[in-house]
């Protein structure tokens, strides 16, 4: 694979010390039928199963919880190295089931030329530990779906909780290719449709269909009602199947790899100390005497300590590249959303773009067959220009009359620093004069529900966003989290509300991504006074992505 590294997250069905127990029965299991390695003497520390095999386990308890930990090094199989695999059985700090963490690794590391295949104790321990990731089962198999566990399904998709990727299969009822799942293993929730769900699991999903015969892999934070969410999951159709099954499989299988290889770690698993196996000091009587020919036991003692002083050194310098490297992991995974979300928006815009080109062709020519085709084919003039950035954009509030911001300023202003603060201005720009459009629409006594019906249907010469951008509420997992609902709950007049503040779940998709992508989240009071608050104009707020649920 194309890190080198394979690694398994997923949660246990049982508690921290059954699963504890069974790994380590798997784990014997492994080494003792599957390898022929003596293992009764297998216990804490070091033991040496057999020539050129090491295992290495520790277990401790403390006030930030639970782990157990087994290292086995061996002989890589094919080229030089060693084969390392670690298992962790830790507990959580929300006291549910313990997690499973599963790597598998390459010493000295290596990209490419590595075994593709997850290792054969990934499918051992999903059986045998009844894995899940949130609310789904992880198999080592797909589950076959019927019509009816569709709604099922769709609600694991949904779920807020979920790390892994989902990939289902609408392959035909019946086709096999074991090659497709075989990569997957611990790292995808695996799904097949029968040929008489994919309509009704379409149905539930409009915006993220799958053709008969294609095969699609959903990340978490699934939106349901997105019409642009769609482009975040990755889809093979029909007629991009390789006939070689292995082709597709590599293909499907990338994506979760890259994710799993690279993801931050959970915090508990984040914060395990590294496992070092050490000489420990001896007590007395342990040495020889002193001897005219070697070190007298003063000697040794102290030679020890400078030994132990060092290997401390080395694990507080350890310790603190692995925090280095897991502040890498959440930057990468930013930079990863970002880069997905840009993605996302050029997808849109592009589609955004056919269908206003084919609507000026469609009047043009009604134009030109009217006998106005030196009209239809006569240049806008252009609009006056909007502002250059969040500061500028701030200061002509005063241009729409219909708005009124309540937000903080200075959030909104650091956007200024962003490296794409210019775009996000003009985009906000074109929010906010459609928002002031609607706004006046509605005063006026016009029929529109809100704004997310004005966009999809504006008026002639009204100013109109692309209504994938438009979110009319948040969703019930983040309108749901007490301190994420706080965050989008901003000040309104006391006539508005008495709190003198609303939560604003309606929002609008400034930028891309889920990282410092900007969002506005608004109040639409255009009902009672004409008016629409806006509350916030920064960075997106915290939701199920951004703290790696």
């Amino acid at each position: 694979m194309e890190t080198g590294t394979y690694r398994m997250i997923v949660t246990s069905g049982y508690d921290y010390v059954a699963s504890g127990a069974r790994a380590d029965e798997l784990l014997r299991r492994r080494l003792g039928e599957q390898r022929g390695h003596p293992t009764a003497a297998i216990g804490q520390g070091r033991t040496a199963p057999a020539p050129g095999v090491l295992l290495d386990a520790d277990s401790a308890v403390g006030r930030d919880g639970a782990h157990t930990r087994w290292r086995l090094r061996e002989p890589a199989g094919t080229g030089p190295g060693l084969r390392q695999t670690t298992l962790v059985i830790r507990t959580r700090a929300d006291g549910a089931q313990p997690w499973i963490c599963l790597e598998v690794e390459h010493l000295p590391g290596r990209t490419a030329g590595g075994d593709d295949d997850p290792p054969e104790l990934a499918a051992a321990l999903l059986t045998g530990l009844a894995a899940r990731d949130g609310a789904s089962a992880v198999r080592a198999e797909p589950a076959v779906v019927a019509t009816a566990d569709v709604g099922r399904v769709v609600a694991e998709l949904c779920d807020g909780a979920r790390r892994l990727p989902v990939v289902v299969d609408a392959a035909a009822a019946g086709a096999s290719e074991r090659a497709l799942w075989r990569p997957l293993v611990g790292l995808a929730v695996l799904y097949r449709l029968t040929s008489e769900a994919v309509p009704a699991f379409n149905r539930a999903l409009p915006h993220h269909r799958i053709a008969a015969g294609g095969v699609r892999t959903f990340l978490p934070g699934l939106d349901p009602a997105s019409p642009v969410d769609g482009y975040r999951h990755p889809a093979v159709h029909p007629h991009g199947r390789h006939p070689d099954p292995a082709h597709t499989a590599a293909a499907v299988a990338r994506l979760p790899r890259r994710l799993a290889a690279r993801a931050p770690l959970p915090a508990e698993l984040a914060a395990l100390p590294p496992l070092r196996t050490r000489p420990r000091p001896s007590g007395a009587g342990t040495f020889a005497p002193a001897s005219p020919d070697g070190p007298g036991l003063a000697q040794l003692r102290a030679d020890q300590e400078v030994l132990t002083a060092l290997l401390e050194e080395a694990d507080h310098e350890e310790a603190a590249r692995r925090a280095e490297i897991g502040q890498l992991r959440l930057e990468l995974r930013e930079q990863q959303e970002y880069a997905l979300g840009l993605a996302v928006e050029l997808a849109e815009r592009a589609d955004e773009l056919r269908r206003t080109e084919g609507w000026l062709r469609h009047l043009q020519q009604h134009l030109a067959g009217l006998g106005e085709a030196a009209e239809a084919y006569r240049a806008p003039e252009a609009e006056p220009p909007g502002p250059t950035g969040f500061a500028a954009l701030l200061e002509r509030l005063g241009e729409l009359p219909a708005l009124r911001f309540t937000g903080n300023r200075r959030i909104t202003v650091g956007l200024d620093a962003q490296a794409l603060g210019e775009d996000w201005a003009a985009t906000a720009w074109d929010a906010l004069l459609a928002l002031q459009d609607y706004a006046a629409a509605r005063r006026s006594g016009a029929a529109w529900r809100d704004f997310l019906h004005w966009c999809r249907q504006p008026p002639p010469g009204g100013h109109r966003f692309p209504p994938g951008k438009v979110v009319r509420d948040e969703s019930a997992q983040t309108a749901g989290r007490p301190v994420w609902r706080r965050q989008r709950t901003f000040p309104v007049p006391t006539e508005v509300d008495p709190a003198g503040e609303v939560f604003m779940g309606a929002h609008l998709r400034i930028g891309a991504g889920n990282g410092k992508a900007p969002r506005l989240h608004f109040h639409d009071d255009t009902a009672r006074s004409g008016l629409v608050y806006l509350g916030y104009l920064g960075p997106h707020l915290d939701n199920t992505l951004k703290a790696g649920i």
